[in-house]
């Protein structure tokens, strides 16, 4: 059967690549593989393009940020969320609005409410359209991950796709396979179908952003760099209009903690940006060392005597765990440290 152009379906063109919708995607994908009762350990999502990196948080890196503060004596809590629905027939979106806040706690329990913020995001209530070729993956759950392609290249497949001619409930579809089926290198455009997790969506993503809003800059910097060193960056090689692969990201090889960088945090869809180091981290809280003992902890965990390793575990917990108090002692231990392998040196040499 000749085809013409006439024949052809109109195909809306590509909407512009944004990396940023891109994050908002993979955290929806997530959002539906945890109500699955499957887990994400992707704290990072790195995108890259043209020799750029655009690094932002998924919203399992957000709750991971959130756990650090509280370690410092800060909680982030989810106080109030709302939506409405705005729009008509398929193109209908729900605008929702969370609002969080932040709290010091003390050791007695007192709480002092520190600030608070809005969140806000756009859920359509449909996913887009999807185009339809030859290599578009079937709507089945007998032929799951299977295109139309490999099911025309099989009797039962091709008794599947009969049906579906004659069955399938979206005209669309009916037609695409249709035409297939008489040898035809259709393209077509499915209709829009409604999305069955868009409040799930909507309202994480909103929490999420208001939370975000609420994180300081350094933590944000801070856990970016600690998922892309232990390999819990999702890494997606982009170019404008198509994704070309999709891997995670492997450790970076680490020597001394001065090695280690953090790109800049550009969380969607707020684009906000960061860049710091994990050991120039500045802790926050009534717990928080002050600068002097900072300043002193890490001018000895400088001195030669320690090994590279030694130094970058004595910066990591710096950044993540110490407190007012605890740093102390690990002063302590590195000036006792510092004087003993001096002093083991000095004899060495004598000798």
């Amino acid at each position: 059967m000749e085809t013409t152009t006439a024949d052809q379906p109109t195909v809306a063109a590509a909407a512009p690549w944004d990396p940023f919708q891109l994050m908002d995607r993979m955290d929806e994908e997530a959002l539906r593989r945890e109500l699955e009762g499957v887990a994400t350990d992707d704290l990072v999502y790195v995108v890259k393009e043209g020799g750029q990196e655009i690094v932002g948080l998924s919203k399992t890196g957000v709750d991971e940020c959130c756990m650090a503060l509280v370690s410092q004596g800060q909680v982030i809590r989810e106080e109030d969320l709302t939506y409405e629905i705005i729009g008509e027939g398929d193109d209908r979106e729900a605008l929702f609005k969370a609002r969080a806040a932040r709290f010091a706690v003390a050791p007695t329990g007192t709480e002092v409410r520190l600030d608070q913020v809005i969140g806000v995001k756009r859920q359509p209530l449909f996913y887009e359209p999807a185009q339809l070729d030859l290599d578009a993956r079937v709507p089945s759950r007998k032929y799951k991950g299977r295109t139309y392609r490999d099911l025309l290249g099989t009797a039962d497949g091709r008794d599947y796709l009969a049906w579906m001619a004659e069955n399938f409930n979206e005209p669309e579809i009916r037609e695409f396979v249709t035409r297939i089926l008489s040898g035809d290198e259709a393209v077509a455009q499915r209709g829009r179908q409604l999305n069955p997790h868009w409040y799930e969506a909507g309202a994480m993503k909103a929490a999420r952003n208001a939370r975000f809003r609420l994180i300081p800059g350094n933590v944000r910097a801070q856990v970016i760099a600690s998922a892309r060193q232990q390999g819990q960056a999702r890494v997606v090689e982009a170019q404008s209009g198509a994704l070309r692969g999709v891997r995670k990201a492997t450790p970076a090889a680490v020597t001394t903690p001065a090695a280690v960088t953090t790109p800049a945090a550009a969380v969607a869809p707020t684009a906000v940006t960061t860049a710091a180091t994990p050991e120039a981290v500045t802790r926050i809280g009534p717990y928080a060392p002050t600068e002097k003992q900072v300043a002193f902890f890490q001018r000895l965990a400088e001195s030669p005597v320690f090994t590279d390793g030694e130094r970058k575990r004595a910066l990591d917990w710096l950044a993540t765990k110490a407190t007012r108090h605890t740093i102390k002692d690990q002063i302590d231990w590195l000036k006792r440290q510092v004087e003993t392998r001096n002093q083991g040196r000095s004899d060495s040499s004598a000798a």
